[in-house]
């Protein structure tokens, strides 16, 4: 929902620093509730668009904590076999490239009042909301958890009752439109996706769709995890 209000209500220039920015926000909260002296990021300088000198600058002007970056000064192959050997990669590979999503010609020097400005649009409940629902987890549960099966086995070949669901962004879906001849298809942004499932036509199948395929397994797997059945992945052929 966070990314979703971003994609929303902020001038797309200035996306990743405000998701940044709303990303220390909740971090400062959740360390203050477990009484950590400081807050780690993986970031790497000018790796993306928000990690520029200047944009780091704004994004750390949104808390009082100590954010650490130990990372600050790795390429990013450096930060992979790093990852491969620490026993991280997978983990990393298998998160939703949320900062991807909202990347669309992004400002590399950004300027404290114009974000600002732009967070003005922005819903802080949903953040609110966000941080009320969130669930503090152990690395090493999290560790555990990657043992376990829950991938959804894609779907290449469509069926008559399957309908294909393009959860990418509005952006996405205009750069490269999913074309399926003979095919239902739906356009429901992954940031709606788990709100509206609900009422979608229980008799047909419903297979989400991103570029990547990360994404659609998040959502499928959210949605299986509310109790629908009528949900999958749908990956194409080769």
């Amino acid at each position: 929902e966070v990314v979703g209000e971003i994609l929303q209500n902020v001038h797309h220039s200035h996306m990743g620093v405000v998701l940044k920015r709303m990303m220390l926000r909740a971090a400062e909260r959740v360390s203050v509730k477990v009484k950590a002296e400081a807050m780690i990021t993986g970031e790497s300088i000018a790796q993306v668009s928000s990690q520029t000198l200047t944009n780091l600058g704004v994004i750390d002007r949104v808390t009082e904590g100590l954010v650490l970056r130990p990372l600050i000064t790795y390429d990013k192959q450096d930060i992979i076999d790093l990852a491969t050997k620490i026993g991280a990669y997978e983990f990393a590979a298998s998160m939703p490239e949320y900062c991807g999503v909202i990347s669309d010609r992004p400002t590399v020097k950004a300027q404290l009042k114009r974000v600002e400005e732009e967070e003005e649009n922005f819903n802080f409940d949903v953040l609110e909301q966000a941080l009320e629902n969130a669930r503090v987890t152990n690395i090493d549960a999290v560790a555990e958890e990657l043992k376990q099966p829950g991938q959804l086995t894609p779907k290449h070949e469509l069926q008559a009752n399957d309908v294909v669901v393009d959860v990418r962004a509005a952006g996405e879906q205009q750069k490269k439109p999913l074309n399926l001849p003979g095919v239902d298809i739906l356009t429901v942004p992954f940031f709606k996706i788990n709100s509206e499932f609900a009422d979608f036509d229980p008799a047909r199948n419903y297979l989400l769709y991103c570029e990547k395929g990360v994404m659609s397994q998040l959502h499928a797997l959210h949605i299986k995890d509310q109790g629908f059945e009528n949900v999958g992945v749908y990956r194409p052929a080769g």
